[in-house]
C-alpha cells in the first residue's frame, strides 16, 4: 500500500512540475509574441505589390539581432548573427513584348537555379479574344544561397516595372518552439518511464491520456520547424509577367519643355497610327456584316426617295393635258 501511494504522489508531483515548465514556455511565448518585427526591406517602383506572408507567428525578432548593408553590386543584403534565421522574398513585375520566349527563359532559370515553381498561372490571349495581352503569376522558390544570382538573372526577362525585396528574422520564434519541442519530448520520456510502472487501470489510463496530448504537442512544434525550415531554405520570389505590344520610357515631370512636347507629339502620332490599325483590323473582322448594312441603307434609301419623290410631284389636271 505504501509502494501505490508513494507512486501516486510521485507522479502528481511529475504532473505539476511538467505544467510548471508549459506554463513558463507559454509565459516566454507570450513575451515574444510583444517584441518588435526586424523584417528589413527595400523597395523600388511606384507602388508594394501583393505580398506572399506566411504568418506562422505575427512578432520577429529583436532589432539588435540583424544590421542591414548595401552588397557589392548595389542590391540589398541583410548580414545577421549566427543565430538569426532568415527568410527572404521579394516581388517582380516585368514587361515583355514576347510573353512565350519570357516564361520558357523563367523555367530555364528556375531549373538552373535548382529551384522550383509553387504556383503558376497565366490569364488573357485566347481564339475569342485575340487582341487580349497576357499576364502570368509566379511564385518560385530558391536555394537562398542562390537568392542574388536568380534575381540579377530574372532582369533579363524583359523591362523591369517594380522591383521589392524583403527579409525578416524568425530566430526567436524558431528557437523558442525548438525548447518547446525538447520539453514536450522530455515529457514523453518520463511518461514512458511512469508508464512502465504503474500497476493499477486508473493510472495507466491517466498516463496514457497525458501521452497522447503530449504527442499531440510533438507533432505541432515538429511541424512549425518544418515549415520554417522550407522557408528559411528556400527563398521565395513571386514574379508577374505582363505582356505588352511596345515598351516605352516615358518623359520625366523634370524633363525640359521641349521634350516633354516632342514626347506629346510623337506619343500623338503614336496613338493616330495605332487607332487606324485598330480601325482596318476591326473593319476586317466585321467586313461582311457592314456590307449587309450598306447594302440595307442603300436598298432603304432609294425606297424611301421614291416615295417622298412621288409625294411631292403634282398631279396634272385633263383639261392641262389637252
Amino acid at each position: 500500500m505504501k509502494g501505490k501511494k508513494c507512486f501516486a504522489l510521485c507522479l502528481a508531483a511529475l504532473l505539476l512540475l511538467c505544467s510548471a515548465c508549459g506554463g513558463g514556455s507559454s509565459a516566454n511565448m507570450a513575451a515574444g509574441d510583444t517584441a518588435a518585427s526586424s523584417a528589413a526591406s527595400v523597395e523600388y517602383g511606384s507602388s508594394g505589390g501583393t505580398g506572399m506572408d506566411m504568418e506562422l507567428y505575427q512578432p520577429a525578432a529583436p532589432q539588435e539581432s540583424q544590421s542591414a548593408a548595401v552588397g557589392e553590386d548595389g542590391g540589398s543584403s541583410v548580414y545577421q548573427n549566427s543565430s538569426a534565421k532568415l527568410i527572404r522574398r521579394a516581388e517582380l513585375s516585368i514587361q515583355t513584348t514576347q510573353f512565350d520566349q519570357a516564361a520558357q527563359s523563367l523555367q530555364e532559370l528556375v531549373e538552373q537555379y535548382g529551384g522550383y515553381f509553387e504556383r503558376s498561372s497565366v490569364y488573357g490571349g485566347s481564339y475569342r479574344d485575340v487582341n487580349a495581352q497576357r499576364s502570368g503569376e509566379y511564385v518560385v522558390r530558391i536555394p537562398v544561397e542562390k537568392y542574388q544570382a536568380f534575381l540579377s538573372a530574372s532582369g533579363d526577362l524583359g523591362y523591369v516595372t517594380q522591383l521589392t525585396e524583403s527579409s525578416e528574422d524568425v530566430g526567436e520564434q524558431y528557437y523558442d518552439t525548438e525548447s518547446r519541442l525538447k520539453t514536450q519530448r522530455t515529457k514523453q520520456e518520463r511518461l514512458l518511464e511512469l508508464l512502465e510502472k504503474a500497476e493499477t487501470m486508473e493510472d495507466i489510463i491517466s498516463l496514457e491520456n497525458a501521452l497522447s496530448e503530449v504527442e499531440y504537442q510533438i507533432e505541432q512544434y515538429t511541424s512549425t520547424l518544418n515549415r520554417y525550415d522550407a522557408l528559411i531554405g528556400f527563398s521565395t520570389f513571386t514574379i508577374y509577367l505582363n505582356e505588352v505590344s511596345k515598351v516605352t520610357q516615358e518623359v520625366g515631370e523634370t524633363a525640359s519643355l521641349g521634350s516633354r512636347m516632342a514626347a506629346g507629339f510623337k506619343a500623338s502620332l503614336e496613338g493616330l497610327v495605332t487607332g487606324s490599325q485598330e480601325l482596318l483590323v476591326w473593319v476586317s473582322y466585321n467586313a461582311v456584316a457592314l456590307v449587309i448594312l450598306a447594302a440595307a441603307v442603300a436598298i432603304g434609301g432609294t425606297i424611301g426617295y421614291r416615295k417622298w419623290k412621288k409625294t411631292t410631284t403634282p398631279k396634272q389636271k385633263p383639261e392641262d393635258s389637252e
